[in-house]
This record gives structure tokens, C-alpha cells and sequence, in this order.
């Protein structure tokens, strides 16, 4: 069931891939913000105070711009945040009341917290590793990443995860490639994972190569859960995990 809310995420953005790439990856992790299977938005794991609190993060290869927000309770499309910090451009990330606050005054859809809490004790055992993510190349050769989470089960409050910082959840250079994770933020943040895989990249590896040894290098160094999808600047789209699933669906 998981895997159908990512084939109609990937449909979603595929519509609407002739807008770019920006545009296609909002709109993919958008569609799944309202998947109540997926951690994020509706439906999201519960921090240990039984809440729902939210970050997502959105980047551009062209010009390197990106725009987070982090524990967020109120804010129905916290994707949209994202993407209104960008295109803001003085800030990369904001956070809890400053962001609701900055969403009220760019006109950002908002929501009483409730309304993430479908059924309450299957939130409270989910283990959150399925932050959702999406990367987009449009026919311009432009690239883009954006990323949506609930974080993981009994979060503190106030937690945020690498899901809205760029460089450890999300990185994104047009001429090399773009990428996204999920798993144990606290991992990819130590390890700055995101922005490893762009290097190596940059470097020539191999795309399969180096999300494969991403995940490697994330058990390897920290014993931690996770997985990564990636679009390189020329050829197709990567994934890999060391979990016992993640779905994942691409087009091209």
C-alpha cells in the first residue's frame, strides 16, 4: 500500500515535469504529505509528547537556492513553507513559531494540529523512517529535491532532522546530480551524507556506485537505518537502502 502512495506521488509530479523541476518534485512530495501511510504531513509519527511535528526542505541545482522549515504543528502543506522560504531567499531555514508566523504573513495554508492524527496508535508505532522525498530532472537539464517528514517516533519536541538542512537530507547541483534521504537523521546530518553523494558525483563515480556506498558508509560508520534516491546529471534515477524496504518509484 505504501508503494502505490509513491507510484501516485510519481504520477503527480510526472504531470507536471513541463513546469520543471522544482515544480515536479513539490508537487510529488506534496501528493504524499496527504498519504496517511507516509511519515509526513497527514498521518506522521508522534513526537513523545503524542504531537505530530513537521519539517521538509526543498533545493534547486541551478542556483543552489533552498528553503526549510522545522517543527511545524500548524501549517497544513509543510512543503509549501519550503518553498516560500526559498523564493523569500534571506533565510534557509526556519523553525516552529517563526515559521508559522512567516507562513500566516506569505499567505501559506494553514491547519489546527489535529488534523495529522488519523489514528493515533498506529502513529505511535511507527518507527519513522519513511520520511518522503523526490527528485526531479526537467528536459531544460535543471534539477530539483524536495523532502517531507514527520521525523521519527517519540521525537523530543523541538527535534529537527536532516529532512529541511541541505548538504545532510537533500543536496542538489545541476551539473552533477540531485539527491535525498531517509532513515536516521541524526545520521545523515553527522555524516553530511547528502552532499558526500554530490561529490562523488562530481567526481565521476558511478551513480548506482555511489548511492550503494552511501547506505554502506551509513551502516558502516554509524550502525544506522536508512536509504537514498538520487538523479545524476546524465542517466537515470538510483536508489538504494539497507532497510527491509522503501519504496520507491521513478519515470523517465
Amino acid at each position: 500500500m505504501r508503494q502505490a502512495a509513491v507510484e501516485r506521488a510519481r504520477e503527480v509530479g510526472w504531470s507536471v515535469i513541463g513546469e520543471g523541476a522544482v515544480a515536479a518534485a513539490v508537487a510529488a512530495v506534496r501528493h504524499m504529505e496527504d498519504e496517511p501511510l507516509l511519515n509526513a504531513g497527514i498521518g506522521a509519527c508522534l513526537n513523545s509528547d503524542g504531537e505530530v511535528e513537521l519539517d521538509a526542505g526543498v533545493m534547486e541545482g541551478a542556483d543552489l537556492r533552498a528553503g526549510g522549515a522545522a517543527c511545524l504543528r500548524d501549517v497544513r502543506h509543510p512543503i509549501d513553507l519550503a518553498v516560500a522560504v526559498m523564493q523569500d531567499g534571506r533565510h534557509v531555514l526556519l523553525a516552529a513559531s517563526g515559521a508559522s508566523r512567516f507562513a500566516r504573513e506569505h499567505g501559506i495554508e494553514m491547519a489546527d494540529p489535529s488534523i495529522f492524527i488519523t489514528d493515533r496508535k498506529r502513529q505511535e508505532l511507527m518507527q519513522g523512517a519513511d520520511t518522503v522525498g523526490a527528485v526531479a530532472r526537467d528536459s531544460e537539464g535543471h534539477l530539483a529535491v524536495a523532502v517531507s517528514t514527520g521525523g521519527i517516533k517519540g521525537k523530543l519536541p523541538g527535534r529537527i532532522g536532516d529532512s529541511p538542512i541541505p548538504g545532510a537530507g537533500l543536496y542538489v547541483d545541476d551539473r552533477f546530480g540531485g539527491v535525498c534521504g531517509t532513515g536516521r537523521g541524526e545520521a545523515f546530518i553527522r555524516l553530511g551524507l547528502a552532499r558526500l553523494m554530490v561529490i562523488e558525483l562530481q567526481h565521476g563515480m558511478d551513480p548506482a556506485a555511489v548511492a550503494k556506498g552511501a547506505v554502506d558508509h551509513l551502516a558502516r560508520a554509524l550502525d544506522a537505518p536508512g536509504g537514498v534516491i538520487l538523479i545524476p546529471g546524465e542517466g537515470s534515477p538510483q536508489a538504494a537502502f539497507n532497510t527491509s524496504a522503501m519504496p520507491w518509484a521513478a519515470a523517465e
